[in-house]
């Protein structure tokens, strides 16, 4: 969740696009934008700080920062002024070559799959 930011909430490995994805998961409805985008960019922050860590080259050996993407999972949509904080998110983490995306899943009791943005 957004609303820890001392904690990687999943770590996968993308195997189509040779990537490590670090994934946020995020079940609160975009509401109250201000406090999730703080929150999103405290959690950044801390996956950031992370992958330039000389810990994180001898957890995922020969793993550089381009080869890292960052997920945002949300089961529920964000709105616009988010999507315009995700670019500008986007933006940032590639000056150090490092993807971000977001996934907006919505649960279904068909197990239905998310957009991918």
């Amino acid at each position: 969740m957004m609303s820890d930011s001392s904690v990687i909430d999943y770590v996968a490995r993308d195997e189509t696009h040779n990537k490590l994805v670090l994934i946020i998961q995020e079940d609160r409805p975009w509401d109250d934008v201000r406090t999730m985008h703080r929150q999103l960019r405290a959690k950044i922050d801390t996956y950031y700080g992370y992958i330039m860590d000389p810990v994180f080259s001898k957890e995922y050996p020969g793993t550089k920062p381009e080869d890292v993407a960052i997920t945002l999972v949300c089961t529920k949509n964000p709105g616009s002024e988010s999507l315009q904080f995700f670019q500008y998110v986007r933006q940032v983490l590639a000056q150090d070559r490092i993807g971000f995306n977001y996934i907006a899943h919505s649960p279904s009791p068909l197990g239905g799959s998310g957009m991918v943005h």
